[in-house]
């Protein structure tokens, strides 16, 4: 009978440890189910001459060019050949993630001047990069790691009163009545690089 009672108290004690081991092991699994992960959401702040893109105000912009004059044009008047510019100030350094940006340039509907064009633009005041007239936008790529400072880009257009101009001299006659203005369309998208 000793012998029954020692192998009853040893499947006992076997049965006891063997549930202490169960639920340890199931409580350590517990355990590992309940972590938390947590991680920043990128920014994607944009200004445009100091207006948020997020708001949607400068995604597409009527600019009116500045136009400096010479010796055959006053200051702040357009004419034929006049040649003038507009300032477009991109501050990306709260954006955390590479871009691209792309500009496109047309006359505005009721711009008196339907001849303006995009010639050329500089980038923080770098060397001039010329457009063509059937390509009238700029495109480039800013690297994150790069984005410290913004980014000033200067267009400059002209009254083109070439070959391929459409307006003539009655409408160019026409385009200078009521103190009309100069008015370019100006389409800005930017799109985040992966």
């Amino acid at each position: 009978m000793e012998k029954k009672h020692f192998i009853f108290i040893m499947a006992f004690l076997s049965f006891i440890l063997c549930i202490f081991f169960i639920q340890e092991s199931y409580a350590k699994y517990l355990t590992a189910t309940s972590e938390n992960a947590t991680m920043n959401v990128a920014r994607w702040r944009i200004l445009v001459n100091n207006k948020d893109i997020r708001e949607g105000s400068t995604t597409n912009a009527i600019i009116t060019p500045v136009f400096e004059g010479n010796e055959h044009i006053a200051n702040g008047i357009i004419a034929p050949t006049s040649e003038g510019y507009f300032d477009l100030v991109i501050d990306a350094t709260e954006a955390d993630v590479s871009f691209k940006y792309s500009i496109n340039f047309s006359v505005n509907n009721n711009s008196s001047v339907t001849d303006l064009i995009a010639t050329k633009y500089s980038i923080n005041n770098g060397e001039f990069i010329y457009l063509d007239r059937d390509n009238q936008s700029i495109s480039n790529q800013v690297l994150q790691v790069n984005n410290t400072n913004p980014i000033n880009i200067r267009v400059y257009v002209l009254w083109d009163d070439g070959e391929n101009a459409t307006m003539d001299n009655t409408a160019d006659t026409e385009a200078t009545k009521n103190n009309n203005t100069a008015k370019m369309d100006v389409n800005l998208s930017f799109t985040q690089l992966k």
